[in-house]
């Protein structure tokens, strides 16, 4: 089809569950990208978050990154403005979602509003979270750190914001208070990841969601203008529990500047594109072998 680049296909006779991928939106979902989700043979959607347009926001926090919290600089007052208006250009995506009238399976992203945020903005600031809009959506299911068994397929999903591990391995605060704060989230947000799986057990070929990429994959940060510039911004305890658990596939965004896909052991690792710029990937499965069956980007 125009617009598809087939990456990887194999034949299998034997029913298929098709996906679309979806995720990165930041405000913004076009025309032509809704239509082809509205229109295209799939059984469900998933959804990698970021919903919310953060642009003006995450340049503050580039600005000021290591010196002081970017609401504190400009002001309580202009900080609310700008969550109130990153929040709503969230809302609109959520309500665009839903509209498709097909299932919509999602996660939060790291600049989405949800209940347990605890990254950037303190709650003075927060204009609400979305799982109030959410319950109010017919067609919108939370993933976020839950299982769902669809079909014969279990699914995890695992996303909000977290403390990449290149900044642990090279730290970004110089105060060793400031840093070792940021090592314990770090190692708390592993220590839950874990105690998910040892609890819900997803079986044999089952389906990962996440936000952000595992480490090594996708993530190598190739702006100049991102202080991170060269250094990576995947999280390395997806790596080590994709190597334990063996998912069948793992979906994964965050990183606009990348679409692909690459395996880590037999694990099919696809990289879905950003929404905002018209990127997705339909994926076919086949439900009684476990394999991927067929991968197709959307350009």
């Amino acid at each position: 089809m125009q617009g598809e680049r087939q990456f990887f296909k194999a034949d299998f006779s034997l029913r298929t569950m098709k996906i679309l991928a979806i995720g990165d939106f930041h405000g913004k979902f076009p025309k032509r990208l809704k239509r082809k989700a509205e229109k295209e043979d799939i059984d469900f959607i998933i959804s990698l978050g970021d919903y919310a347009n953060a642009d003006k926001i995450r340049k503050l926090i580039f600005k000021y990154w290591t010196d002081k919290p970017w609401h504190e600089a400009i002001g309580m007052k202009k900080a609310r403005e700008l969550e109130k208006e990153s929040f709503y250009s969230g809302t609109a995506i959520l309500k665009e979602l839903n509209s498709i009238k097909k299932p919509v399976y999602l996660i939060w992203g790291n600049t989405d509003f949800y209940k347990d945020y605890k990254f950037s903005s303190p709650p003075v600031i927060m204009p609400g979270y979305y799982e109030k809009k959410i319950k109010k959506m017919k067609n919108l299911v939370l993933l976020d750190k839950r299982k769902k068994s669809i079909g014969k397929t279990d699914v995890m999903g695992h996303g909000g914001y977290l403390d990449v591990t290149d900044y642990i391995k090279y730290p970004v605060h110089e105060d060793k208070k400031s840093q070792k704060k940021m090592l314990r989230r770090y190692k708390n947000d592993e220590r839950r990841l874990k105690k998910l799986f040892s609890r819900k057990k997803p079986k044999n070929g089952f389906i990962f969601a996440i936000h952000y990429t595992p480490y090594g994959y996708f993530d190598k940060i190739t702006s100049r203008k991102n202080p991170m510039y060269n250094k990576h911004v995947g999280w390395e305890p997806y790596n080590n529990l994709i190597k334990k658990y063996k998912p069948m596939l793992v979906i994964c965004g965050h990183m606009h500047e990348y679409q692909g896909m690459r395996k880590i052991g037999k694990s099919v690792v696809v990289n879905t594109g950003a929404a905002y710029e018209g990127k997705a990937a339909l994926i076919e499965i086949d439900e009684e072998r476990k394999k991927v069956k067929s991968v197709k980007f959307i350009k």
